[in-house]
């Protein structure tokens, strides 16, 4: 037992588990026979026959039967707020994440929800998730399609990516977007032959929606927000991250903070834009949370999405999108002197980074960028985060682990996009290395993976079962040879994530002393056959020592309930759009 035996005849422990495999994540004891908490901390970890010293009288001796307990799940790059966003509004996605499989399903969509919610005309009708690589049609829709819905509303549908968006015409006249030279620094509006909008915009483009945004029902929002929770921690999640936030996002998280209805930890990572106004709101401790907020480091996003075709590549897209000539590569958001200034403010305000590129030719300004931030500022351990990743090549792979750039890799991609890359997108060669976690491994390098939710839902099993097997919607692994073994993936999700985040010292491993931060899985990850990965189900999330979610069947079974605090309750009704 690690607990150091001055203090076994003091202490008792809380709960106890045990009846099935634990694994810690950790090399030095990497499976145990039981793990006790005390309070939100792990007491010990050891055999049950050493543990049973901390048995007292109200211990509750937890039988696993069977089932494997885990540290934890991290969300290693998400979107809390995205969800926020869209939560109530028309789910465009396709199967398995929504029931779209062509444009007559979004119009059909569409029409029924400004029914069903009597949305007022003049009021912005917003729906998310269309993805126009797996329509039957095999495009976007247009302006016209939106217009067949409603001209007397002006209607956004955005791409799954969230890197585009189709605008109807009353929404396009509303922004004031009538030609491409209309568009704001780092968006494109697209034309047709004629010059005359077609209704997909790009990047900073699409953010013209939140002019028409109604003033937002704060106290649903933060009911919201606990299902939200509630979402998260079904799935076996216990830290989310908000990335790219926005004042007023931040300020709405600030408020569930202090009103203590956050129960999962928020880590925080305001767009580089907003860090000033952010600052300007009552700080938090950069280096711990207040009430489960706080705020982590600063966003930039440096290009699009490859499946949108608005990533920056180094080579030219296998098929360009419409209207674009053969030697189109996507384009950065930020020229290669304003990254480097916006880079050097991090290092100089010591500020984690988190920047996202998805292709090799952004990837490459952002090891630009850090290196010579580095040489002016000198070497320390600031642990930056390439997010996606998603192209890196090898000598980059090797540039980043020189400069302790951090990869967290996008690799649900193979799954939902995989097929798409191979045929529209990147071509065989480049499709088949996307997130090259393998590579990544063969260099020593910690990395984590991520689903960048709600791009696509932010489960972790599916996530793990794609890192190992790599399996595309046809059933065809998509680069087995970048295939990574279930240790490492649990790794990225747990141990490696927790380091991403600087909390190593505090979860992402069992280890007495730290956070309770548990999860319960129905079969043991690390023995099942791994294309069974996305079939295991959550059964228990504990955090900081506290159920907060149980499958229902075990929760009648076991005679518990979730949350022994259970969040504040809004009675007002939920919002429809924020």
């Amino acid at each position: 037992m690690t607990l150091p035996s001055d203090k076994q005849s003091k202490i008792q422990a809380d709960r106890i588990y045990r009846g099935g495999p634990i694994l810690t994540m950790n090399d030095a004891w990497p499976q145990v026979e039981a793990l006790a908490i005390s309070g939100k901390r792990i007491l010990a970890v050891g055999t049950w026959e050493e543990l049973q010293t901390l048995v007292g009288e109200d211990t509750d001796v937890v039988d696993l039967q069977g089932h494997t307990l885990l540290p934890g799940f991290i969300d290693a790059h998400g979107h809390l707020m995205g969800w926020l966003l869209y939560w109530g509004t028309p789910n465009l996605a396709p199967p398995p994440a929504g029931p779209i499989t062509c444009i007559g399903d979004i119009l059909r969509d569409l029409r029924a929800y400004i029914q069903e919610k009597a949305i007022p005309e003049g009021t912005l009708v917003l729906a998310s998730g269309y993805d126009d690589s797996l329509l039957a049609e095999q495009r976007h829709p247009t302006r016209e399609e939106l217009d067949s819905v409603s001209t007397r509303h002006p209607i956004c549908i955005v791409h799954t990516s969230a890197h585009l968006a189709v605008f109807n015409s009353h929404l396009l006249d509303a922004v004031g977007y009538h030609q491409a030279s209309d568009a704001p620094k780092g968006g494109v509006i697209r034309v047709d032959g004629n010059g005359r909008p077609t209704g997909v915009v790009e990047e900073e483009a699409v953010n013209a929606y939140n002019q028409l945004m109604p003033e937002p029902n704060v106290p649903g929002l933060l009911e919201t927000l606990g299902e939200l929770q509630a979402y998260y921690a079904s799935l076996g999640i216990t830290t989310v991250e908000d990335g790219l936030a926005t004042a007023p996002g931040f300020q709405l998280l600030r408020a569930a903070a202090d009103l203590r209805l956050l129960y999962l930890d928020v880590v925080v990572f305001p767009k580089y834009t907003e860090t000033e106004v952010v600052d300007q709101i009552p700080p938090l401790p950069g280096s711990q949370y207040l009430n489960h907020l706080r705020v982590g480091g600063v966003k930039i996003t440096q290009d699009g999405s490859p499946q949108g075709k608005t990533a920056f590549l180094s080579e030219p897209y296998f098929k360009p999108p419409e209207n674009e000539s053969a030697d189109y590569r996507g384009q950065p958001i930020l020229t290669q002197a304003e990254l480097d200034a916006e880079v050097e403010k991090a290092f100089e305000m010591g500020r984690q980074l988190h920047v996202h590129c998805n292709g090799d030719a952004a990837a490459d300004m952002f090891l630009d960028a850090v290196e010579r931030a580095t040489t002016k500022f000198g070497p320390g351990d600031r642990r930056p985060v390439m997010v996606h990743a998603q192209t890196v090549r090898e000598d980059q792979l090797e540039r980043m682990k020189a400069l302790g750039i951090l990869p967290t890799f996008f690799v649900s991609h193979t799954f939902f996009w995989g097929e798409w890359h191979r045929s529209e997108t990147l071509g065989e060669e480049r499709a088949r290395r996307i997130s090259p976690l393998k590579s990544a491994s063969d260099l020593d390098m910690r990395y984590t993976i991520h689903n960048d939710s709600p791009v696509v839902p932010p489960d972790i099993l599916p996530l793990l079962w794609s890192a190992v097997t790599r399996t595309t919607r046809d059933g065809v692994p998509l680069g087995a040879e970048q295939c990574i073994d279930p240790p490492r993936a649990l790794k990225a999700v747990t141990a490696w994530a927790a380091y991403q985040n600087f909390e190593e010292s505090q979860k992402g491993t069992l280890e007495p002393g730290k956070l309770a931060d548990l999860v319960v899985l129905s079969d043991n990850p690390l023995t099942v056959d791994p294309k069974t990965l996305k079939d295991l189900k959550v059964m228990e999330t504990i955090k900081d020592g506290r159920t907060v979610y149980l499958r229902p069947p075990d929760a009648a079974r076991l005679g518990r309930s979730p949350r022994t605090t259970a969040p504040i309750k809004l009675s007002l009704s939920r919002h429809t759009c924020c």
